[in-house]
């Protein structure tokens, strides 16, 4: 995707957040970071590490979100849709740039959980949003959240479906990438290197299939005729 297409993708869906809380908040944070945000990518390493690929990653999820919404009933879209768009928007601060990414000071120290919690309130204070409002807390949540479990840096496991829905569309959208990247250059019927990313394991590329062709059938007596 162009840097154009992925602008127009992630406007559209902010359109789609019809809460006026989570619309404001993710309006005020994508245009304080749009630079950072179409630039950057999403890992020094392991998914999506490529300029751009923090952008592409989260409309991946948000592409999955909207099928997951048109498929379940009881799904709260803008909350859902909203997270998505916040939940790495974080690594802008926590990564150095597009090019030799390394992590800076307040990514090693504080992490893009807790930064963009930190960005949620205070984009909120300056909106005159109020800070103890169910929709703001639970917005908060879904960034705080996404990542799990605790030991993968979330303070909160997910308590809200919303959460839980995104916490399995982030990883499945990462280790999808991480697969294909370390099958890339795998020929058929060998296994990939170790991906640390997904707890050392080894992944087969599987040798391609060839289909015998089939034989015609004999024509009919009708079909003769």
């Amino acid at each position: 995707m162009s840097r154009d297409q992925m602008e127009e993708y992630i406007n559209q869906t902010i359109f789609e957040i019809t809460n006026a809380t989570y619309n404001r908040v993710v309006r005020a944070l994508i245009t304080k970071h749009a630079d950072r945000f179409y630039d950057f990518p999403a890992a020094k390493s392991n998914h999506h590490d490529f300029a751009g690929g923090l952008a592409f990653h989260t409309i991946s999820i948000l592409k999955q979100a909207h099928a997951i919404v048109s498929q379940y009933d009881g799904i709260n879209a803008p909350l859902l849709y909203a997270g998505a768009i916040l939940h790495d928007l974080g690594k802008t601060t926590e990564l150095s740039g597009p090019i030799a990414t390394e992590y800076t000071l307040a990514g090693d120290l504080l992490g893009h959980l807790s930064i963009m919690d930190a960005e949620i309130v205070e984009a909120a204070d300056k909106l005159g949003i109020d800070q103890d409002s169910q929709d703001l807390i639970m917005l908060r949540h879904m960034v705080l959240s996404h990542h799990g479990l605790l030991e993968y840096g979330s303070p909160e496991r997910p308590k809200m479906l919303e959460a839980e829905i995104l916490h399995h569309l982030d990883e499945l959208d990462a280790t999808i990438v991480m697969i294909q990247g370390a099958l890339k250059n795998v020929q058929p019927g060998e296994f990939s290197d170790r991906v640390f990313g997904l707890d050392n394991r080894r992944f087969y590329k599987p040798k391609k299939v060839i289909e015998p062709k089939q034989k015609p059938d004999k024509p009919t007596q009708g079909e003769l005729l």
